[in-house]
């Protein structure tokens, strides 16, 4: 792709091994949902099952699997309902409809009901403690998710403990949450001190606190297989699985690399909303003044374009915390004020390879837009200085990357 330049090729989850097929229903049988499920149908009340929608590469299949082979077998049937946790997301209708065939198969009658969260619906959402939340989450009934555990650049990681809290919020709950991606303590796989995970474990209790009853199933997925799972209480299942997450995702450099690719997969490749992960996953490996390119389809365009609008209205850094710190935080925000630090702070020079993101808003973005590599590769040959030193990132969404000089945890 770029001659002259030494690229080398960085992969996740070197050593980890893919799961036999029953760890699944293991976990869960192990966790007690068993016994969860019976109670709920004890008391009469339906047990909500919660998944994730179609932007994470969550199996939600073979979670419910797992589950009706349990209950199955054990001859217990609660009254269940489905809630998709799309969090702000947004989905057409045949969207819904292929997620739900690929995620219920012919266990679909099995749902009395089936419902997708919808964070600008009102007429939706009910109170719970402090946070407006989806309204069958303020019932105090059983409610059982299923996540994928991945390192997120801000929220410390994915998982079960968003599915039941970000993925069911208000909008206004989750911008009051998402505010804390501006301290610098928001940082991927961190979670002691991270104020966006705080607020998140926040709301796992304001919902044991009324009353609900809450299980999880957290899975480990690398390139589709599942390589670790754990069940159990939302957040003691979330951090069962961290060295997995550290041996499998945080790669360490000894020194930044003059050019990075970080090249992003589906389902986080949709839109650049969601491809940005790329650059926030990778950035700390780029030398100050050096050259990021993300490759992503983007097919979806920007996405939530939030931050398209305050890049819009700020062109540099300083303008844009001035911005938000004068007339508030607004959803996305965190996104382009990371932006303009890269390129403004650090000098970083930013490229994306698709064809889904109009090249007019290069100079929006701060960043350089080609609709193939070639195109790119000859923009990067002309500003790398000789033998230099190069990364490609594959799965540039999930791969946290890290200096070890630096002695920070990434």
């Amino acid at each position: 792709m770029l001659e002259g330049v030494e690229l080398e090729r960085l992969v996740p989850g070197s050593g980890a091994q893919a799961l036999a097929g029953r760890e699944q229903a293991q976990a869960l049988e192990r966790a007690g949902v068993v016994e969860f499920a019976r109670a709920s149908s004890l008391a009469a009340t339906p047990m909500t099952v919660l998944v994730n929608d179609s932007h994470r590469p969550t199996d939600s299949a073979g979670f419910l699997r797992a589950l009706f082979l349990l209950l199955d077998a054990a001859g217990v049937t609660p009254g269940l309902r489905l809630l998709v946790a799309a969090g702000s997301h947004r989905a057409d209708d045949e969207e819904k409809r292929a997620h739900e065939q690929s995620v219920l198969g012919h266990y679909a009658d099995r749902f009395e009901e089936i419902a997708w969260h919808d964070a600008a619906d009102t007429a939706g959402l009910s109170p719970v403690g402090d946070y407006q939340l989806h309204s069958w989450m303020a019932e105090g009934g059983w409610y059982l998710a299923c996540g994928s555990v991945e390192p997120h650049y801000f929220a410390g990681l994915t998982g079960a403990h968003k599915t039941l809290s970000v993925g069911v919020m208000s909008l206004k709950s989750l911008a009051a949450n998402h505010e804390g991606a501006m301290s610098p303590d928001a940082a991927g796989l961190r979670l002691d001190g991270n104020p966006v995970y705080e607020g998140v474990a926040a709301a796992i209790s304001a919902l044991e606190n009324s009353g609900a009853r809450l299980l999880a199933l957290n899975q480990v997925l690398l390139d589709g297989e599942l390589v670790g799972v754990s069940a159990g209480h939302p957040l003691a299942s979330l951090h069962e699985l961290l060295p997995l997450m550290r041996s499998s995702f945080v790669q360490q450099l000894a020194a930044p690399v003059d050019l990075l690719v970080a090249r992003v997969a589906p389902p986080l490749d949709r839109d650049l909303y969601q491809a940005d992960k790329g650059i926030k996953n990778t950035e700390a490996a780029v030398s100050d003044g050096g050259l990021l390119l993300l490759e992503a389809t983007c097919a979806g365009g920007t996405g939530i374009d939030h931050f398209v609008e305050l890049m819009k209205a700020c062109p540099d850094h300083a303008s844009a915390l001035a911005t938000v710190r004068d007339r508030g935080y607004r959803l996305g925000d965190h996104k382009a004020v990371r932006l303009r630090a890269l390129t403004d702070l650090r000098g970083v020079r930013l490229a994306l390879v698709s064809k889904g993101v109009d090249p007019a808003l290069e100079d929006v973005l701060g960043m350089r837009i080609f609709a193939g590599r070639e195109e790119a590769a000859a923009w990067a040959r002309g500003l790398l200085p000789v033998s230099s030193q190069g990364l490609l990132v594959e799965d540039a969404g999930n791969v946290t990357l890290d200096i070890a000089e630096t002695g920070e945890a990434a």
